[in-house]
């Protein structure tokens, strides 16, 4: 099953954003396979193909790059699609520690200081990482699914 691939490829990373940042891995690992489809719907380059290895969805210039894409947004509940630059990256690895960057900012803190993984999901959506009204819940459904709390225990 690919999920379990994924899983299994991305826990160590997210464990390793634990251990520095304090982030549950449950809840990086769910934000990770919702963000990137488990993986299958990174952005990837509309002429080359070339995928960006964004598995979280970071608008802006990455430290390979970017690629222009449609994507689907929330504004004023309502769901619009808008063309956006998405970060490039040389491998997953390399992904997960421009994210812990921008998880260092003070905007972010209460990601970083939630007690629970699903209070970290709801503090995701709170802090404006998102702008799906579901983003804390569909966040909270994939880490129940696929058992990723247990990923939580150090």
């Amino acid at each position: 099953m690919y999920t379990d691939d994924f899983i299994r490829d991305i826990a160590p990373l997210a464990r390793d954003c634990r251990k520095r940042i304090r982030i549950f891995p449950s809840c990086i690992i769910a934000q990770a396979a919702l963000e990137s489809g488990w993986g299958r719907t990174v952005p990837r380059d509309e002429k080359t193909g070339r995928s960006s290895f964004n598995l979280f969805g970071i608008k802006g210039e990455g430290p390979a790059g970017h690629v222009e894409i449609p994507h689907m947004e929330f504004e004023k509940g309502k769901k619009v699609w808008r063309r956006a630059k998405f970060r490039c990256y040389r491998d997953w690895a390399e992904c997960f520690r421009d994210w812990e960057e921008l998880m260092m900012h003070d905007r972010y803190r209460p990601v970083r200081e939630a007690r629970t993984p699903d209070a970290a999901a709801q503090q995701l959506y709170q802090c404006g990482y998102a702008t799906d009204p579901a983003y804390p819940q569909k966040l909270m459904s994939i880490m129940t699914q696929y058992s990723l709390y247990s990923y939580d225990t150090d």
